[in-house]
Parts: structure tokens; C-alpha cells; sequence
């Protein structure tokens, strides 16, 4: 690494402009590109080995509601100078509407503002993280402070300890009464680092119990593992990404949980639509399995109606090359051998399907009647290696109003995606800089 000049007046050293043939020249550089590959391209893929299939017509659609749910953060410096202190503020929101008002509103030669308003009805939801060099008051180290932030914000949306009853209900299966499961493993306590089994019973009313071996108190939002990549000098810059999709699929667990306590019925008449894959990453991938138990319990016993959405990543641009292969209304299945052969570079381990331990659902290709191309996951009973249309819950519904819900705004769009998108997202400029100086004059020095 070149000195740089952030303490004087001295030049920047320049880098080399002739050290590159050192490493051209090497054997040993030039032997390990040799055994390298890449994934080919669109001109190279088998169609022997594309599992297409068409999508078929709906007698009746059954879906009546669309709730989008997306999130959105941005991290900034409250002190820039060393040692330097960071903050993180998320938006979620999700996203309501009917899907009938979409559909008279295509209708219309002319939108009227009334009209419009009807598609944004997002409730938001806000949420302040420390990253590095700030702590709360009355908490030993920086790891309690963004325990305790994360435990808080929990406990108070989107109502009185909301998200914790909805997270509670989920890892313990409290939505199915005859088979409830009454522990949870918690590979590590935040305090003592021991492994720590959960035990439902001994959970308090504040949504917290003591470690077995330390006695020190655990919060229930622990089960996430986020304290497991939080380090008190380096911060919590790691966390950001997990956290954002791990609440945004706590939301979804949060909306289904109040319908079936309200109305059941709305269930089956509605469409989630996440932003993102319906994956659990990192140190929160635990979480797939339970939510792979709630999605099956819901597939037999009501509806549900869900669907991941990808807008970047490898999927997308493979997507991107394989649709010139593809005809509109068909579906791309996505298993172990095409993803390893042309997608992912690798193989396959001891047969298990691609990203079992994360994800609860399994992926497509789909271009629609308007070749639009989206990459899809949509949740099954059971990961397989060579997932076929039966493996998907309700493929047909939720792929017939992807197709409905087209927006011609932007590339391969969806409208309720890009409205959420607009409603919660936090630009660069000028929203990051508002919130750092906003933060800077809020936060005690």
C-alpha cells in the first residue's frame, strides 16, 4: 500500500507503473489462471440441460391484495476523525394495495393523482444502529449497545413488543398448536460464548431469559447471532445486510401472524412480494428452517402466496444472457447441475440442494408474455436438488401476477417494487448527508 499524505503536506507516493510485469512473468501466476474457468455464455448452454416448462392459464385468480415489503439503509460518519465514530439508519416499509386498483388504473388513459395515492399506502418503519464508536448509556461495551439497539427496536414496532412475538412465534411454532417445539439452540451466548439452549418456558415477559452457565441476560433477538460478528474496536459494519433482510422477512412473519389472528381468510388472498431472495444469510441462516415449518404449515392448512425478487447478482445476469434462449411464458427451474454448470462456479456438496442452509425456497428463471426476465424464489416443503414444478407452492398464482404487476419504468420491473423501492429507500445525496449533520447534532460529544 502506497503513504498517503492525511497528516501533512507531502505528496502521495505514486504507484508503479511497470510492476505488473512481474506478476505477467510469473509461471506460478501464469499456471494457476490456466486451471481457472468461468461459467460460459448464453451461446455455450445445453438446451438438453434447461428444465423448461409453460406457464399455464388460471381459471381465477385468487389474489385480491399485494403487500410489498422492502428496506432500505445507509451508513454514515458522525466523527470522521480518528478514532472514528459511524451510524447506521434503516427504512422498511410495506407496502399495501389492492390488486384491483392496479388494474383500473392501467385501464385509464390518464392517471389521476387520487388514483395513484391508492398504490401508496406503505406503512415505514424506522431504525437508528450504531456501527462503530458509539455506545449507549449505562452499557459496558459497543457489542450491548447494538444488542440492546436491535432488542429495543424488536420490542416497540410496529407495536408493544410486535416483531419480538412474531419472532417468538416463528422459531417456536406457536402458530401450530399440536406441534409446537419447545427449544431453541443458540450456538453462542453473547456473554459467555457457550452454547445455549433455549427453552420456551423460560422466557420472560420482556422477551429475555438468563444464559444457563453465566446467568447473564439474553435477549431474544440473540437468536439472530449478530453478536457473533460485532467486535468492539472494528464495529458492526458486518451486520448491516443481515439485519436488513432478516427484518424484512420478520415483517412478512409479523403480517402473516396478524391475519391469521384477524382474518384468515386474507390470506389466501394475498401476494407478498419481497425484495431480495427468500434467504436467511450469514449468521441468521438458522432462521430458514423454521420459516421453511411455517410455509408448509400454511401451504396445508390455508394459502400462501409468496415471492423473492432479484434485481442484481449472478442470477440476474445469467438470466439476462439466458432469456435470448428462452420463449415468453416460459419458466427456467433452476437445480443443482445447471446452477454449478453455468451460474455458480463449483460443485455440488454431498448432494445437498444449492444454498439448503440458507435459503427456504428454491429459484427460477421466468420470462413473462412481455419478456420481461425475473429471477424468482418461491418458497417449498422441501429443498431438492432437482426441484420440478410441484417443488414451488403455488407457482402459477404467484408467476401469473408477477406478469400483471409489470412496470414499464424501468428494466424488468415491478410496480409495487419500485413503489416501495421510492417510498423507503435513502439516497446517497442529499439524504446521507441530512442524516449525518441531523446526527451530528443530536448525538452527545
Amino acid at each position: 500500500m502506497s503513504y498517503g499524505n492525511d497528516y501533512s503536506n507531502k505528496p502521495f507516493e505514486r504507484a508503479s507503473k511497470t510492476s505488473h510485469t512481474n506478476i505477467i512473468n510469473d509461471t506460478e501466476v501464469q499456471s494457476f489462471l490456466s486451471k481457472c474457468k468461468i461459467p460460459p455464455y448464453h451461446e455455450e448452454i445445453n438446451d438438453k440441460d434447461m428444465a423448461l416448462h409453460v406457464l399455464g392459464e388460471l381459471d381465477k385468480n385468487p389474489i385480491k391484495n399485494i403487500i410489498t415489503i422492502d428496506g432500505g439503509y445507509t451508513n454514515i460518519f458522525v466523527k470522521e476523525d480518528f478514532p472514528s465514530s459511524t451510524i447506521a439508519f434503516f427504512q422498511f416499509g410495506a407496502l399495501f394495495f389492492k390488486h384491483q386498483d392496479l388494474i383500473d388504473l392501467k385501464e385509464k388513459p390518464f392517471i389521476d393523482p387520487d388514483d395513484f395515492s391508492k398504490l401508496q399506502n406503505i406503512q415505514r418503519i424506522k431504525l437508528v444502529v450504531p456501527t462503530k464508536g458509539i455506545s449507549l448509556n449505562g452499557e459496558a461495551d459497543f457489542v450491548s449497545t447494538v444488542r440492546r439497539t436491535i432488542y429495543e427496536f424488536f420490542a416497540s414496532q410496529p407495536e408493544k413488543n410486535g416483531f419480538l412475538d412474531a419472532l417468538k412465534w416463528l422459531v417456536f411454532e406457536e402458530y401450530a398448536s399440536s406441534n409446537i417445539s419447545n427449544t431453541w439452540h443458540l450456538a453462542t451466548c453473547p456473554h459467555c460464548n457457550a452454547g445455549v439452549d433455549i427453552q420456551k418456558k423460560d422466557i420472560l415477559n420482556d422477551y429475555t431469559f438468563a444464559c444457563p452457565h453465566c446467568g447473564e441476560k439474553i435477549y431474544l433477538t440473540d437468536i439472530l447471532r449478530l453478536h457473533e460478528i460485532i467486535d468492539n474496536e472494528l464495529g458492526a459494519g458486518g451486520i448491516l445486510g443481515y439485519l436488513t433482510t432478516s427484518i424484512e422477512q420478520i415483517i412478512i412473519v409479523y403480517l402473516i401472524k396478524q391475519m391469521l389472528n384477524i382474518r384468515p381468510s386474507m390470506l389466501s388472498q394475498t401476494l407478498f412480494v419481497k425484495d431480495g431472495p427468500l434467504a436467511f444469510f450469514g449468521q441468521t441462516a438458522n432462521l430458514h428452517k423454521p420459516m421453511r415449518k411455517l410455509m408448509t404449515y400454511l401451504n396445508q392448512h390455508y394459502a400462501i402466496y409468496l415471492v423473492g425478487l432479484e434485481k442484481s447478482g449472478s442470477f440476474v445476469e445469467h438470466a439476462e444472457q439466458v432469456s435470448q434462449k428462452m420463449l415468453p411464458k416460459q419458466i427456467l427451474l433452476l437445480g443443482n447441475n445447471y446452477i454449478y454448470k453455468y451460474i455458480i462456479p463449483g460443485y455440488e456438496k454431498n448432494n445437498e440442494p444449492y444454498a439448503s442452509s440458507s435459503y427456504y425456497g428454491h429459484k427460477v428463471i421466468f420470462k413473462s408474455e412481455y419478456n420481461n426476465v425475473y429471477v424468482a424464489t418461491i418458497p417449498n416443503v422441501q429443498a431438492k436438488v432437482e426441484p420440478q414444478m410441484d417443488d414451488y407452492i403455488n407457482i402459477d398464482v404467484v408467476l401469473h401476477n408477477i406478469t400483471a404487476l409489470k412496470c414499464d419504468l424501468y428494466y424488468n420491473s415491478l410496480v409495487p417494487v419500485v413503489l416501495a423501492n421510492k417510498l423507503v429507500s435513502l439516497a446517497d445525496h442529499p439524504s446521507s448527508d441530512l442524516l449525518k449533520t441531523f446526527a451530528q447534532e443530536r448525538i452527545i460529544h
